[in-house]
């Protein structure tokens, strides 16, 4: 029974019973009624929307993935003349299963790279104990302070001024750890702390002091199938680095461009 279809007797009576400081449930309870006491049909404000604007919204929605509510107002509103606030569209995409997510960065990558990519994967996608001699080399480098990644703070919002809220920082950078080394299989090469920017001859630096004796350590002398991978960065494919492998007999793995980190 709806509020706006109470007959006039029985709102006395409720009334009534209402003075003399008796629950609601009770009241129903004496009156038959059922709590909570739903609505009647057809009441209230119908939605802004009808179906066909829905799924004109939502048509909108995929062709535009990076649009904001407020222009995808816009654009319904030009589309069929109707008019929806940015807060109703946010509403209806969200009834729909379309929820905003901040979009994901990664290399711009031409359909040449694709193909290298497709071949790579084709040729190596039965590999599996091939992978341990594989010699998988990269450096890395961390930040003391100063870093980038974010922190979060679980706290009350009276506790907006503790100093646990605040992450440190200083000025120039507040030094940093720049490592470099290898690894196959189970074996893990040395660890070798540099300074500085990488170049051409620094890289060959590190891979002189982790490479050779890693090789040495992890394969045995007859196994001469290891190869040595690295990414496409500009010291690792310079002719001062592809020069001092052919010195060493070294074979390097080719790996396709603007691809994942090997």
């Amino acid at each position: 029974m709806g509020r706006a279809k109470v007959p006039l007797n029985k709102k006395i009576e409720i009334k009534a019973l209402l003075e003399f400081r008796i629950t609601q449930r009770r009241i129903a309870t004496d009156l038959g009624e059922n709590l909570p006491l739903p609505n009647a049909p057809d009441q209230g404000r119908k939605k802004a929307s009808t179906p066909i604007d829905d799924r004109n919204l939502l048509r909108l929605c995929k062709k535009y993935r990076t649009k904001s509510s407020q222009i995808l107002s816009s654009e319904l509103m030009l589309t069929n003349g109707k008019r929806l606030s940015a807060r109703t569209v946010r509403r209806r995409l969200l009834d729909m299963g379309y929820k905003s997510y901040q979009a994901k960065k990664k290399p711009l990558r031409t359909l040449a790279h694709k193909k290298q990519r497709f071949f790579f994967a084709r040729e190596h996608q039965y590999w599996s104990q091939e992978w341990n001699d594989i010699i998988w080399c990269d450096e890395a480098h961390f930040k003391v302070l100063n870093r980038k990644n974010r922190t979060f703070v679980r706290r009350l919002r009276s506790e907006v001024d503790q100093s646990f809220n605040f992450v440190p920082k200083v000025q120039g950078g507040g030094g940093s750890i720049r490592s470099g080394g290898c690894m196959a299989g189970g074996a893990r090469g040395p660890l070798v702390i540099y300074s500085g920017k990488v170049d051409e001859r620094a890289y060959v630096k590190i891979l002189e002091e982790a490479l050779p004796s890693f090789i040495e350590n992890a394969f045995d002398s007859s196994n001469k199938n290891w190869m040595s991978m690295h990414d496409n960065a500009l010291p690792h494919q310079s002719k001062y680095t592809m020069k001092w492998f052919q010195d060493k007999c070294i074979k390097a793995m080719k790996w396709p461009a603007i691809s994942l980190r090997p």
